[in-house]
């Protein structure tokens, strides 16, 4: 029997997964920086470790990353003491790995059930569609003073486009999951609506990155509908035509060939500063370079660059570790998934396939929000992957039942 600071754990966790973009709101606990998400992820951690410390649990939830996670922790620890600036390094590392790792051993034990994971979805669904229409607000807004530009998109709390995008692909991928693998029509209405929302939302980005991520979304999702493979293909190909025509859309694309010049420009500075530092990297938020002399760029573009300069060898190593780890056990687990879990199995797969493409031209997880997302993704396939080791029942089978996926 669960108490009820257990119970209050898991609907906290609901919240923080809804307001992932709200790291924005930031203020001070004295001389502490901290953000409306910190707290969120604090007061979480803090129901679920007291309601487990009073039910008599002692130790986290194990699972098959629990060695890898460990290291990867302690690059971050070496790279704080590499960096110049030990205390922006402390909170990075802080928002990035140590909040972000608490969150998926929390996640791992309080999504264990079923109606979890879906009630997780709806959180997922809430706090990214309320996003989407604040950047919708804001796009509309520009377009009818003719101010939108491309290279840096209209948008909302985050300031950069691309981070829009990034943040946006994991939303996507579980809502067309829901739509392809739901059980029920509800669930797939609630899909359609979260597809639609979050796609749009992700393609007024003009991010060239996300349409990468589009491109290998798309690819998926042929995979995933064997019977209607052709067609689908078919149809996504002229779709993506068509939305190439757009007239901003396509004054985004005309300049592909420049944007992957300035990569490999980007890329080539990163690897001078890796030739000086190739064991430990320069340190959490040691990364400078300005692009083209005048742009400042937080991060080498890539997300393997990134966690190599930032984290160093160790680093690199095992966050290799763990997201091969979690696309290989992910494919190799997909057969035994019961048909009520498939829907958000199949989208954390895919939301980590598409982050992993984008991840040739961007850094995604280097965020607040992004990071959070990553272990949320960890945790829904391994909990599912958990729970198929048991014997599916007749109803699992069956795929009957409005509360299922």
């Amino acid at each position: 029997m669960e108490s009820r600071l257990v119970r209050y754990a898991r609907w906290s966790l609901y919240v923080t997964v809804a307001c992932l973009p709200l790291y924005t709101i930031r203020w001070h606990y004295g001389p502490l920086p901290t953000t409306l998400l910190e707290t969120l992820i604090l007061i979480t951690v803090a129901l679920y470790v007291v309601g487990r410390f009073r039910e008599g649990m002692r130790s986290p939830i194990r699972t098959p990353y629990d060695i890898p996670v460990i290291l990867l922790l302690v690059a971050g620890v070496i790279s704080i003491f590499v960096a110049k600036d030990h205390i922006g390094a402390l909170g990075l590392y802080r928002a990035y790995f140590l909040e972000a790792a608490a969150v998926f051993y929390v996640a791992v034990d309080l999504l264990r059930r079923r109606e979890a994971i879906a009630q997780l979805l709806v959180a997922f669904a809430a706090g990214s569609c309320g996003f989407a229409v604040l950047n919708f607000i804001v796009f509309a807004q520009a377009l009818a003073v003719n101010a939108v530009h491309v290279g840096n998109a209209p948008n909302a709390l985050y300031g950069d486009a691309n981070y829009v995008a990034m943040y946006m692909e994991p939303p996507l991928a579980l809502a067309t999951g829901v739509v392809i693998f739901a059980t029920s029509a509800r669930w797939r209405l609630f899909g359609m609506a979260w597809l639609a929302i979050t796609g749009l939302a992700l393609l007024l980005t003009f991010s060239k990155g996300g349409y990468l991520g589009l491109v290998a979304l798309g690819l998926l999702i042929v995979t995933a509908v064997p019977r209607w493979r052709v067609p689908v293909f078919i149809g996504l190909v002229v779709a993506a035509v068509a939305v190439s025509q757009v007239p901003l859309v396509s004054d985004r694309l005309v300049n592909t060939y420049g944007s992957i010049m300035g990569r490999a420009q980007v890329f080539n500075a990163t690897f001078a500063m890796l030739r000086d530092n190739p064991i430990f990297g320069v340190g959490l938020g040691g990364y400078s370079f300005k692009f083209r002399g005048s742009v400042p760029t937080l991060y080498p573009h890539d997300i393997w660059l990134t966690f190599w300069v930032e984290l160093g060898i160790l680093g690199l190593i095992a966050f290799c570790v763990i997201l091969f780890g979690l696309l290989w056990r992910g494919v190799r687990g997909w057969a035994a998934v019961p048909f009520d879990s498939r829907s958000a199995y199949w989208g954390s797969l895919a939301a980590l396939i598409v982050w992993t493409v984008h991840g040739i031209v961007d850094s995604p997880y280097w965020k607040n929000d992004m990071s959070v997302e990553f272990w949320i993704l960890a945790a829904i396939q391994v909990v599912i992957i958990a729970r198929s080791k048991s014997v599916p029942s007749p109803q699992q089978r069956e795929g009957q039942g409005e509360g299922r996926l």
